[in-house]
Formats: structure tokens, C-alpha cells, sequence
């Protein structure tokens, strides 16, 4: 199996879980840990609005440039998302990723690049970011969900 299919199809199950997840809370999914954590919504809306600015980050192996009006626009575009729009940009935007991961020539996966953070990333590494950055959310919506007293993971 190539690198490209296998973190294709872990991104694929990691955005399942996180849907899963944060759909399973109905309404809590709005509500805020001690009124100031960050609610699922919040969190399955970043997953989304990120992995839009994948595919383009894996086609030109380049970050974009996060100015603050792009961090303006980011965090109003989030705000203004409800559960389920959320859930379908998440499902859209990360089939798109998953087709862009899957078409990654094999010689193209040599290398690094500037991602998050002073070091350089492997592209590999670059090409799993959704897939971590969504099993790491899908982690806190468990610990939000314990918080509200729903015990029952799954």
C-alpha cells in the first residue's frame, strides 16, 4: 500500500470519528467547558475551514501567508457556521484532501517544507496533518463530553 492511500484512508476514518462525535452531542455540541473552553462546534468548524487551505498547501508545498485580515475572515467564516454546515464542509473539503493525498506522485513525498512551527516537516508528515489535527480534536470532544456528564465513548 502507498503512503498516499494509507493517510488518504486514516483521514478519511479520523473525519468519520470526529463527525461522529461531535453529531452524537446534539446540542451540547454549542456548549462551552466553564463558559470559556471551546465548544465541538468550534472545533469540527476549525477542522473544516483548515483542511480547505490543505489542498492548496499539498499542491505548491507551501503554507499560506496568515495575515491578520486572513485570520479575520477565518474566525468570522467559523462563527458563522452551524453544526451541520460544519459536518458537510468537513466531509467535503476532506474527500477533496483525500484525492489531492492520493494523487501526490511517490517522488514528490522526498523532501520537507515550512509548516507549523520553526522546524521543517516531512511532506508525509504535511500530508497526515488533517488526519492528526482531527483525531487530536476528536479527543477534547470526548474529554467536553465526560464534562457534561455523558460517559459513554462510542
Amino acid at each position: 500500500m502507498r503512503a498516499q492511500d494509507f493517510i488518504a484512508d486514516e483521514t478519511m476514518r479520523a473525519a468519520d470519528g470526529l463527525i461522529h462525535q461531535a453529531t452524537k452531542m446534539g446540542d451540547k455540541a454549542s456548549w462551552s467547558p466553564l463558559d470559556e473552553g471551546r465548544t465541538a462546534l468550534d472545533q469540527v468548524a476549525e477542522c473544516a475551514l483548515i483542511c480547505s487551505s490543505m489542498v492548496d498547501v499539498l499542491k505548491n508545498w507551501k503554507m499560506p501567508e496568515f495575515t491578520p485580515e486572513m485570520m479575520k475572515e477565518y474566525e468570522k467564516s467559523k462563527a458563522a457556521l452551524s453544526l451541520d454546515e460544519a459536518v458537510a464542509m468537513l466531509k467535503e473539503k476532506t474527500s477533496a484532501l483525500c484525492d489531492v493525498i492520493r494523487a501526490v506522485p511517490d517522488e514528490e513525498l522526498v523532501g520537507t517544507m515550512q509548516f507549523w512551527g520553526p522546524e521543517p516537516w516531512s511532506k508525509v508528515g504535511v500530508m497526515n496533518y488533517h488526519n492528526w489535527n482531527m483525531t487530536y480534536h476528536n479527543g477534547q470532544l470526548n474529554y467536553i463530553q465526560t464534562l457534561y456528564g455523558d460517559k459513554s465513548m462510542g
